[in-house]
């Protein structure tokens, strides 16, 4: 998951204080006598607020805007993203509708390889596995090969930051999609409008349904699953069963062995269950 940095207001220099009666400054040299800054000849010395304190003030009302800021978009709040357009997912990153599927598994089920595959849906990292091209080349060229097939299991560790509860809810979406044998076309679809900002109002009920209309599901079917959180249970339970080796997403494991999510590493792997 994509973490982002706190604005930080950097404080400006104080004004020196004088020191103690009978002190010497530090690094004064001996026998100089200490005087405080004076006002140049001619010039009045100013009654009104302290300069300095003013853009302390400034600056710490500008850290916490930031900080504001920050908190706003990590907890979805403010976000105009449930109203934002519908993007119809790219053909070159788009789960091929030749290989065969089962539920939530992609490709043939007697593969030698497994790649099991843990992803959160608001997840701006497994957006980037998803539509940054790794994904396409492991279902070209490993799954609709034969070489491995795909399992997807739900990791809702964003929710576990902001409680918001829309990772859970994208889940249950995609579940509700493989009722009808559509989960991998919910799958790019979700990842195609999910938030930049892994916001929580991107998979408001109101626009999961936008989505499953735009995907061309029966809406008679998925409607009320994604209202009454038909498949909630069965994502909760998962959770309590995640491999300890799975600590984020997305995470990869080939035939049960954690690798990086990278092509390279995954055909690597899915090679020497194929014997080499």
């Amino acid at each position: 998951m994509a973490k982002q940095q706190r604005g930080s207001a950097r404080t400006p220099n104080r004004p020196a204080t004088p020191p103690a009666s009978g002190s010497k400054p530090s690094g004064q040299k001996s026998g100089s006598a200490w005087q405080p800054n004076k006002v140049s000849s001619g010039q009045k010395k100013s009654s009104g607020p302290n300069r300095t304190m003013i853009a302390t003030i400034g600056a710490v009302v500008v850290g916490i805007a930031i900080v504001a800021f920050v908190a706003v978009n990590q907890l979805g709040g403010g976000s105009t993203s449930s109203n934002e357009p519908l993007i119809t997912p790219g053909a070159a990153n788009s789960t091929p509708a030749t290989i065969p599927s089962d539920g939530r598994t992609l490709g043939n089920a007697n593969a030698k390889a497994t790649i099991d595959l843990w992803g959160d849906f608001r997840c701006s990292a497994c957006y980037q596995f998803t539509e940054g091209g790794t994904a396409g080349q492991v279902n070209n060229q490993l799954v609709a090969t034969g070489q491995a097939r795909i399992v997807w299991h739900d990791f809702t560790v964003i929710d576990l930051h902001d409680n918001s509860g829309a990772s859970l809810a994208a889940a249950n979406a995609a579940f509700c999609a493989a009722d009808q044998g559509k989960f991998w076309l919910m799958h790019d679809w979700l990842y195609a409008n999910q938030s930049p900002t892994e916001a929580a109002d991107a998979f408001t009920t109101d626009r999961l349904l936008k989505i499953g209309t735009a995907a061309g599901l029966d809406m008679a079917k998925f409607t009320p699953c994604v209202q009454n959180s038909t498949h909630v249970a069965e994502i909760q339970t998962e959770q309590k069963n995640i491999p300890s080796s799975v600590t984020g997403t997305p995470a990869v494991l080939v035939n049960g062995t954690l690798v990086d999510s990278t092509f390279a590493a995954i055909q690597k792997a899915v090679a020497a269950a194929n014997g080499g």
